[in-house]
């Protein structure tokens, strides 16, 4: 039989081992999808959302897209337009889709995309550790409403299949259960008849999927089963809401012109001529300066290269800065890039940094190795060892933000220490000031300033050059 399923899924440590909790609905769901697209792998592409099934892409041999927490109908719905012969299939959570993701939703099942939503519903933000969703249910208890959703309160779960039967755009609405195997047989079925919708040109399809979450439901998986065909379906209804053909809509839709290069190339070197600098403190780094600033999600990394963007910008200066991160925020890898330049910036890619701020080992090792020939590396000595082979024309400099950020009492501001440091590097004079830091941030960057000042040869003797 064929299959989309890779051969060895690539995080997990063997063929059997998958990162979904035991008992979850992920997999049902993934083998579901896997016997509709067999045949079309090769022309399916997959958007997934900030959180469990954000981790897709480890288990299917398919195009894969992470799209930005709540995004994905939306990305979908590019997707879909710039290739209208893929096969797109969006996969969004409750958290995800029902909460920060709601207003994309609604618009993308109002005009009638063709693509296939499949909406997992588990009553709560999984991935996040079982905070309060909006389909949760009245008198559910989560670790943000230890007593129970309250209506009064909290207000009803959100029906997102009823809301959506209100709009004129949608082809099919359903909501299925994984619960009995008399619901798990009619779930994959109608999992199945959502994406042949798409296939024929039907117009948008939307299939909500009650998935059991024993782990964060404190349940056995038996339970969480037993608990999503007796409770759940209580608040939400299973069945087919709508089953009607929008393949006018999907007609009537206009296709992408071509791609013609002279229609952007006038525009290309507008933003590629000079722009004056307003007086004031000057960069000290070469121009045009590339940072990356990288560690674990919850260090600050993402807000050190903001404030840098910002510092920029205040300036006078051309500034970018792009985040990346996967879909475990909060403790996973994150690193985000900065582009700083006295013209303005083509393009934010950011591939040879001219300075490296390391937060941790593993940003340390993964990026150390691409910085730029005569860059610095700067890190928290603290935190990194840096073993890691380096060229000789990169400078390390090692502060030790975390004892200086403890020594303020400030011991949430190691980045803060680190930009106060990068301030030292790149301006010649103090410039904390432009920023809008709150007095623990305040003391925090003045001390990294303040430590690279007093080093034998001050920032001067560790700047990158040309």
């Amino acid at each position: 039989m064929a299959t989309t399923f890779l051969p060895e899924y690539r995080k997990a440590s063997h063929p059997e081992q998958t990162h979904f909790c035991p008992g979850c609905g992920h997999g049902n769901i993934l083998k579901w999808v896997d016997e509709a697209i067999a045949d079309v792998a090769s022309e399916t592409i997959w958007v997934s959302p900030v959180g469990c099934g954000g981790l897709t892409d480890s288990y299917l041999s398919i195009s894969h897209v992470l799209a930005a927490h709540g995004r994905a109908s939306a990305v979908a719905t590019a997707i879909k337009r710039a290739n209208p012969d893929a096969l797109v299939i969006a996969s969004q959570g409750d958290g995800d889709l029902a909460s920060i993701g709601l207003l994309e939703a609604l618009h993308a099942a109002n005009r009638g995309e063709n693509i296939t939503v499949l909406f997992i519903n588990n009553a709560n933000f999984g991935m996040t550790g079982g905070q309060m969703a909006p389909t949760t249910l009245c008198g559910q208890t989560t670790v943000t409403c230890p007593h129970g959703r309250c209506e009064a309160e909290h207000g009803a779960p959100i029906r997102v299949c009823e809301l959506l039967d209100r709009l004129d755009g949608p082809a099919f609405i359903a909501r299925v259960a994984i619960g009995t195997e008399r619901q798990i047989l009619e779930a994959r079925r109608v999992v199945k008849r959502a994406i042949d919708n798409q296939r024929q040109g039907r117009g948008y399809s939307f299939v909500e999927i009650l998935s059991p979450c024993p782990s964060n439901w404190h349940c056995s998986p038996v339970e969480a089963r037993d608990r999503v065909a007796q409770e759940m379906i209580r608040t939400f209804p299973t069945g087919i809401v709508r089953d009607i053909s929008r393949e006018d809509w999907v007609r009537a839709r206009q296709r992408p012109s071509a791609y013609d290069p002279e229609r952007v190339r006038a525009p290309f070197e507008a933003l590629c001529k000079p722009v004056e600098v307003c007086h004031g403190a000057h960069c000290e780094l070469p121009l045009p300066m590339s940072l990356c600033c990288a560690g674990f999600g919850g260090q600050g990394v993402m807000t050190f290269g903001h404030r840098v963007a910002e510092l920029a910008l205040s300036l006078g200066y051309e500034a970018t800065w792009i985040p990346s991160y996967g879909p475990e925020m909060r403790g996973g890898a994150a690193n985000c890039f900065v582009r700083m330049d006295a013209r303005r910036i083509a393009s934010p890619v950011v591939d040879r940094p001219s300075v490296l701020v390391a937060m941790n080992q593993p940003a340390w090792d993964k990026f150390v190795p691409s910085v730029a020939e005569h860059g610095v590396a700067l890190y928290d000595s603290d935190s990194v060892e840096p073993l890691h082979p380096v060229s000789d024309s990169v400078r390390r400099l090692g502060i030790p933000a975390t004892s200086l950020a403890m020594s303020q009492n400030a011991p949430r501001s190691a980045n803060m220490v680190l930009l106060g440091a990068f301030l030292a590097l790149a301006f010649d004079v103090e410039t904390a000031h432009l920023l809008a830091l709150n007095a623990e941030q305040r003391r925090a960057c003045e001390a990294g300033f303040s430590y690279l000042t007093h080093l034998p040869g001050g920032p001067a003797a560790y700047r990158p050059r040309r």
